[in-house]
């Protein structure tokens, strides 16, 4: 085929399809990912999805703080995130990979303690951050007293000196060997019978997965675990838990089957 029919196909293609354009720009370390995914680990359309209602049934959160700017999760994965907390007793939380701190305050409110493993500045610097990069690092935990802010890379540092868990939120280094380390140390610390791990950023979209993230979180699960992994409906979470859910594969587009209710406020700092 010539190089003009070729791009006739590609532009055709992405005509009937925009969704494929994404394939046809990933470059060839995400492709990779993805051929890894699908001939190694079988999962050729993504994780299995768990609807969020089944989650957490009569989902109904205040997402209070949030700034609407980059580096912020979604709020319906802070939502998650909140309500899920909200299922544990005394509920035990561990965040690695903190930026400003919404998803840290948010859990926190409903939490008994919460522990945030993220670079410490001197490291940001040393990778080249700048000086309002810095600024940024923990805005909002300033007086958050049941938080426990450690400053040092989560690949080098010993979660043993921690305990243990009822639920880990992994949003750290998104590379694949970040993913597959944070979530090995995740596991490395849960408790009870019934803990949680959320990761963000397994989608790239609410119904596309990020190919090296999940790469990541299936090689760092233990072997036999690895049937307790879901993507989250409605969200760019992925999570593991040893509850009983339905499950589906998202197929694009998806079709809406729920409605969400919301209410924006705002107030100056």
């Amino acid at each position: 085929m010539g190089k003009l029919a070729k791009l006739a196909r590609v532009v055709g293609t992405i005509a009937v399809n925009p969704r494929s354009l994404g394939k046809v720009l990933l470059d060839p370390y995400e492709i990779g990912f993805q051929n890894r995914v699908a001939q190694v680990q079988g999962f050729e359309k993504g994780l299995p999805t768990i609807d969020l209602l089944d989650l957490v049934p009569g989902l109904d959160e205040t997402i209070d703080p949030y700034c609407f700017m980059n580096g912020s999760s979604r709020t319906v994965d802070l939502a998650l995130l909140k309500a899920l907390a909200k299922g544990f007793h005394g509920c035990r939380y561990l965040e690695i990979g903190t930026l400003r701190g919404e998803s840290l305050v948010n859990v926190a409110s409903v939490a008994e303690e919460c522990v945030s493993v993220s670079l410490s500045d001197e490291e940001l610097l040393e990778r080249g951050c700048g000086r309002n990069y810095l600024k940024n690092n923990g805005f909002f935990l300033r007086n958050c007293a049941n938080v426990k802010r450690i400053g040092h890379d989560s690949l080098t540092f010993d979660f043993s000196s921690l305990g243990t868990f009822d639920m880990v939120f992994v949003d750290g280094d998104h590379s694949y060997e970040g993913v597959r380390h944070d979530t090995q140390s995740a596991f490395s610390v849960l408790r009870g019978e019934n803990p949680v791990i959320v990761w963000h950023d397994y989608g790239v979209e609410y119904d596309s997965p990020s190919w090296r993230v999940m790469a990541g979180i299936l090689d760092g699960t233990p072997e036999g675990e690895r049937g307790r992994l879901y993507h989250v409906s409605n969200t760019l979470c992925a999570i593991y838990t040893r509850g009983h859910f339905a499950t589906s594969i998202v197929e694009h587009p998806a079709v809406p089957d729920k409605v969400f209710s919301v209410r924006i406020s705002a107030r100056k700092l």
